[in-house]
């Protein structure tokens, strides 16, 4: 295979972009590190991280990684861990109550459309100061995962990391019963930035359900975290190879993106 400059990969990541419809304008943004526990690909234990940023609006907010939010801030690192944590940008439409998910998954970027989930929090008297911001604690199960959260009053917004939403103040830590997913507030900015929808005739859309399904599949198989490009077919449009950080990644130029030669263990934020 033919070797491939770190500046062409960004361009093949970024090509194609479609007109945008603008649902919001941001209140404030806020920033995440968001950490996964889990295994390599010798079965040695592992915690993956990707910082993200929430931009928050009265009717939308969408989430996604810094490297998306900031296109200066550390390209290599930030792709090579969204890749490996299977990272989902989101996209909450409360006028609509709808969420809409984007993932790569080679070949494809999968989109899905749902109706925004209803979740039952259970609130507690705990009170704990992260970030300098008074927080409450609350517990709560969204798509088969039990939650342990703090939010904050003092950012008076129902808005959270991924798809936690629902309280009355900004999430600023959750992590699941198991202690494998975590995310952590570290900052906010009162920065004005659009929150639009795209819509992309080249996404492959699906359900939530088949999704998860097709990710448990593919992503669960044993085979997967020292050969993530099992699944792919040898004629597959593969055009080369590029070196990030030390991490070799198979190229496809028809999805402009990229497979890691070794990844991890995957762990699923949704297991229903």
């Amino acid at each position: 295979m033919k070797k491939r400059t770190l500046s062409t990969i960004v361009l093949l990541l970024l090509a194609g972009v479609a007109q945008a419809e603008q649902l919001d304008s941001t209140q404030f943004v806020a920033f995440y590190n968001y950490s996964i526990r889990t295994q390599d690909e010798e079965g040695q234990n592992v915690t993956d991280s990707l910082r993200l940023a929430l931009l928050v609006g009265t009717r939308a907010t969408y989430c996604t990684t810094v490297r998306s939010y900031d296109k200066d801030s550390r390209p290599g690192e930030e792709m090579n861990n969204a890749f490996i944590m299977h990272h989902q940008n989101v996209l909450t439409d409360m006028e609509k109550a709808e969420v809409v998910t984007v993932e790569p998954l080679y070949p494809y970027r999968y989109e899905t459309h749902e109706p925004l989930a209803k979740v039952d929090w259970t609130l507690a008297d705990d009170t704990l100061t992260i970030s300098g911001l008074l927080c409450h604690r609350a517990t709560g199960n969204l798509y088969g995962k039990q939650w342990v959260v703090w939010y904050t009053e003092e950012l008076p917004t129902s808005a959270g990391p991924w798809k936690l939403h629902g309280l009355p103040g900004l999430i600023v830590k959750a992590e699941d019963s198991e202690g494998i997913h975590r995310f952590t507030l570290y900052e906010t900015k009162n920065e004005m930035r659009s929150i639009d929808y795209t819509e992309r005739p080249d996404y492959q859309k699906i359900s939530r359900q088949k999704l998860m399904k097709f990710k448990k599949k593919t992503l669960g198989n044993p085979r997967y975290p020292k050969e993530p490009n099992y699944y792919v077919p040898k004629e597959a449009d593969m055009v080369g190879e590029v070196n990030l950080n030390g991490t070799l990644y198979y190229v496809g130029m028809n999805s402009h993106m990229m497979i890691p030669q070794k990844s991890h263990v995957y762990q699923p934020l949704e297991l229903e």
